[in-house]
């Protein structure tokens, strides 16, 4: 039996600690925050792919001013949405041929987020983990909590990511379908769950982001071709770092975990992907008693995250944070990955065809 209508809730996620050398089979740490992405869509006979909108910003490449008529009309950055769009394409595209799903029809779909298109918080990937999600439960009646049919959404997901960017590791799509902490092993690929004895003190934030996911990948691929030996180090470095940061959060040492994120942002310095602001204000968070601070995803602006010491200093780092810019947008991780919203009712009367 199909589902005529579903929506989805979707986390993203923060990356604790392996960013870029995910990429190159390296293990890394990453958890879902209590931040969500709304997928809300329907099967529909017309052959075609219909997308809104909601809330969503979408960064402006120019605005046009009628100065008789006193209206001004916004351009959007065309390359920010054909990515965007190409992300839930071409997972229904993956979706149907590799579950032979043989359905002519099309979808209607409303994205509902209040985050910017590449806050470097895993937009894109739980973009197409909803997608996939909805494509598999729009097509099957199937138990999401499967840990098989999670498997499957967690592949399609990460092969949807692959095809947009170029390289993708897994831990995205991964950490957003299973949700919680988790370790990373993109050779398998797989997401262990981390048991942490206690809820880590942390801000997470963003800046603006300059650049794209692929294109900031494609920038430390490039730094490897010319300097292959050094970077090759450098990511190995990351990834004993992490297992060396997965060891601090079972044993609950909290110092030495921030002790390990400064030295990782560090590395990610190295490696070229720390925006000017980003540096200033993981300078500024650690002068301000910060255990650790660093870049957090891709970089080139984009998500960060910082170790307080309680509750009450994690508050202080986020006033700081602000006043230098940032958006705070989570104080703690998220054990859940998506789940089906429940209240089919109103996505029949809200959405609209």
């Amino acid at each position: 039996m199909k589902m005529n209508v579903i929506s989805i809730k979707i986390p993203v996620k923060i990356t604790l600690f392996g960013e870029h050398a995910v990429v190159y089979n390296k293990p890394a740490i990453a958890s879902t925050i209590p931040v969500f992405i709304n997928i809300l869509g329907r099967s529909i006979k017309e052959k075609k792919l219909i997308i809104e909108f909601n809330d969503i910003n979408i960064p402006t490449k120019k605005v046009v001013l009628d100065k008789i008529t006193n209206t001004y009309v916004l351009v959007p950055n065309e390359i920010y949405i054909s990515r965007f769009i190409s992300y839930i394409a071409t997972g229904l595209d993956i979706c149907k041929n590799e579950l032979q799903i043989t359905d002519e029809g099309g979808y209607e779909i409303r994205i509902e987020s209040t985050l910017p298109i590449g806050a470097g918080l895993g937009t894109s990937a739980a973009i197409s983990v909803g997608t996939i999600a909805l494509c598999v439960l729009l097509s099957y009646n199937k138990d999401v909590e499967d840990p098989s049919i999670r498997k499957i959404i967690a592949l399609l997901a990460w092969k949807t990511e692959q095809k947009v960017q170029g390289m993708a590791s897994p831990m995205d799509t991964f950490t957003i379908t299973y949700g919680g902490l988790r370790y990373i092993k993109p050779w398998i690929p797989e997401a262990e769950y981390i048991n942490s004895p206690n809820q880590l003190n942390i801000i997470v934030g963003y800046t603006p982001k300059k650049f794209t996911t692929a294109e900031l990948v494609k920038n430390v691929k490039n730094l490897k071709v010319k300097e292959e030996k050094i970077i090759e180090k450098l990511l190995d470095i990351i990834g004993e770092i992490v297992e060396e940061a997965r060891d601090a959060i079972i044993k609950n040492d909290v110092e030495r975990l921030g002790t390990l994120m400064n030295v990782n942002h560090g590395v990610l310095e190295a490696l070229g992907i720390v925006s000017l602001d980003h540096s200033y204000i993981i300078k500024t968070l650690i002068a301000a008693g910060a255990l650790g601070a660093k870049t957090s995803g891709a970089g080139g602006g984009g998500a960060f995250i910082a170790l307080a010491k309680n509750k009450i200093h994690a508050t202080l780092l986020k006033n700081i944070a602000e006043a230098l810019g940032a958006r705070i947008v989570a104080m703690e991780l998220y054990e859940k990955g998506f789940i089906i919203n429940n209240d089919s009712s109103r996505v029949l009367k809200d959405l609209i065809v």
